[in-house]
């Protein structure tokens, strides 16, 4: 498996083992509708005649588009403050907050707390500094990620839209994988996501469901911490399949006693 050079909230990395094998690969096309950090649509590249990776987020994708340029990974590093540079941090967040591309972006990612994205309401990056910065851990994802997706570049196409207008021209020859973020998490880029667009996500899936494709959704159910199930796996679990994927959130909770629900794959085939 390829491991990608980001650590992202809600990275399917470690869970790949039980979801890839549920796939419909049967299909010639495949989206990743939530890209993310990007670990899946890296790791079934050679499966697909076409690939399309989409995000809300445009320097994500933008990222993911230019990382196997070399010129572009020396403008990311060259970003990177030192480890022991706070004010430096700072002014770097302030400049992509004024001024955003994706090379401030990945350094900003790379040099803050737990390498993770944050945005606030305003969509602007809020993470704090994490004594961070580029190292040899990351050269070495970045390289490996870099070999992997070199050899797939011809056929691998990116998108930054809100999901709901991203439709091919052949849905019925598609195959959707949607990780959307998880209404009862708080993850940093939950900024970009609401109530509505949960409603919004649940048409998609019964579009893509009667337009003859089929599709491969990522959630929580059940109860979670503090919040009931969300309306959408709900729904989706009264018309589809559901899979229970192995994950225990309760060790990387830090309140053990709270309630953990159940990481689920729902397909409709």
């Amino acid at each position: 498996m390829i491991n990608t050079p980001f650590n992202y909230t809600g990275s399917k990395f470690k869970l790949l083992e039980q979801i890839l094998p549920h796939f419909d690969y049967s299909k010639s096309c495949f989206i990743d509708l939530f890209v993310g950090g990007g670990s899946v649509y890296a790791n079934i590249a050679a499966r697909y005649e076409r690939i399309l990776i989409n995000d809300v987020i445009k320097d994500l994708v933008d990222i993911h588009k230019n990382i196997t340029n070399d010129d572009f990974v020396d403008k990311v590093k060259s970003e990177c403050v030192n480890k022991e540079d706070k004010e430096g941090y700072h002014l770097l967040r302030l400049s992509y907050n004024l001024d955003k591309t994706p090379e401030k972006l990945f350094a900003l990612m790379l040099c803050c707390t737990n390498n993770l994205m944050r945005f606030n309401k305003s969509f602007d990056f809020n993470q704090t500094f994490g004594k961070r910065s580029w190292n040899s851990s990351t050269e070495e994802k970045v390289r490996n990620f870099q070999k992997e997706l070199r050899a797939y570049q011809d056929k691998i196409e990116y998108c930054s839209s809100s999901f709901e207008t991203v439709w091919p021209d052949n849905p019925q020859e598609t195959f959707y994988y949607l990780d959307p973020p998880y209404a009862s998490s708080e993850a940093g880029y939950n900024a970009y996501w609401s109530n509505s667009l949960e409603g919004k996500l649940l048409d998609y899936c019964i579009k893509i469901h009667e337009a003859g494709g089929t599709f491969a959704l990522s959630g929580i159910s059940g109860k979670h911490k503090d919040k009931d199930e969300s309306p959408l796996i709900t729904e989706l679990s009264k018309r589809f399949n559901v899979v229970n994927i192995n994950h225990d959130y309760k060790k990387v909770a830090r309140n053990k006693d709270e309630v953990r629900g159940q990481e689920v794959l729902i397909k409709n085939y």
